[in-house]
């Protein structure tokens, strides 16, 4: 055995490892990875200009949440067979991530002031991000960490049917959903 089959091997392994542990990231050249680092360099702008200048903590959140989907759903594929293919779906998700911080940004006070009480719109909206959350979280982190999570809504959710040390009054859709809408880094702090 040379030197070059040991070194192989082990950057095997590595590959291995690292696709286990972060996911199984694309790997695009071009146009569309010039896109990409494109958008990872405004996204890193934009934070830059937030730790200096004042933006809203609302605003703040939502274009932060709506970037790094973005980048997750064109980043990562969504299964192993796909890699390195741009996928319709892909760009589907991406962009319902675009419109779905659109619309909360668009909302203003009068979306913020429905946080406790949010309408049927509101309630598919956060839905919607709530689902876009769990699947950047699954391409990204694995089942496990999905698994939690569903838990843990699932709990917030039907709580109340549950024996007395484990009870509370429970959430219903509508609260539960204006909670993770008003503030969607709640879903992403549970990753940290």
């Amino acid at each position: 055995m040379n030197q070059n089959a040991i070194d192989n091997e082990t950057q095997e392994k590595l590959d291995a490892f690292i696709k286990q542990e972060e996911g199984d990231s694309n790997d695009y050249k071009g146009l569309l990875a010039k896109f990409i680092t494109l958008v990872a360099v405004g996204m890193s702008l934009f934070h830059l200009y937030a730790a200096y200048s004042i933006v809203p903590t609302q605003q703040l959140r939502v274009i932060h949440v709506a970037l790094v989907l973005f980048l997750v759903f064109l980043s990562f594929p969504i299964a192993a067979r796909f890699k390195n293919r741009l996928m319709i779906w892909d760009v589907l998700f991406a962009i319902g991530s675009v419109a779905i911080a659109y619309y909360i940004l668009s909302g203003g006070d009068d979306f913020a002031d429905r946080n406790t009480a949010p309408n049927s719109t509101d309630v598919l909206v956060g839905i919607g991000l709530i689902l876009l959350i769990l699947e950047s979280v699954r391409r990204t982190n694995g089942m496990v960490l999905v698994t939690v999570t569903v838990l843990f809504l699932l709990y917030a959710l039907f709580d109340n049917y549950l024996p007395a040390p484990w009870t509370h009054k429970g959430y219903g859709l509508d609260r539960l959903v204006g909670l993770y809408v008003h503030d969607p880094r709640r879903n992403l702090r549970d990753r940290s």
